[in-house]
């Protein structure tokens, strides 16, 4: 029987956190502007039911460094813009073909103690393989870090 698995990186950025959080959310759609080499466009789907469907669709399929970006269309579950948390099923896209399951986390922390703005991005991912065979998501989790540096270096560029 299958087990769901979790994977998690932690990532230190210098820009201030609402900003972040708000052009992974409310600027969602704008990503591929801020950063093009990575993100070829971005959909925001509303239903009457409440749900926020994300439609992501990267810039490149694999990078120089030998992992895979994904394209995939996630439901927001929870979404908690007071502590700038995120947490998305995705439903369907490359990633579920080696998946029963797959969901995203993001937690975006200010970094208490500290005067110069750094912020603490938390990703993880909570998945259930297919089958054994299925390496585990590593390289979904260093496409979400390099998103985060780049975000993190647009953002100190425009302050």
């Amino acid at each position: 029987m299958a087990q769901t698995q979790k994977l998690e990186v932690v990532h230190d950025v210098k820009c201030c956190p609402d900003k972040l959080y708000y052009m992974i959310t409310r600027d969602a759609p704008q990503l591929s502007q801020y950063i093009p080499e990575l993100v070829e466009s971005v959909e925001v789907t509303a239903t009457e039911e409440g749900n926020v469907f994300f439609r992501y669709r990267p810039s490149v399929e694999i990078c120089t460094c030998g992992w895979y970006i994904y394209r995939v269309k996630g439901e927001g579950n929870a979404v908690d813009n007071k502590n700038r948390s995120i947490t998305s099923t995705v439903i369907e896209g490359d990633v579920m073909t080696g998946f029963k399951s797959f969901k995203f986390n993001l937690d975006i922390t200010p970094k208490y103690g500290t005067t110069d703005g750094t912020s603490l991005v938390k990703w993880s991912v909570e998945y259930e393989k297919a089958n054994e065979d299925v390496a585990d998501p590593v390289g979904i989790l260093k496409s979400c870090e390099l998103m985060t540096t780049e975000m993190n270096f647009h953002l100190l560029k425009q302050a």
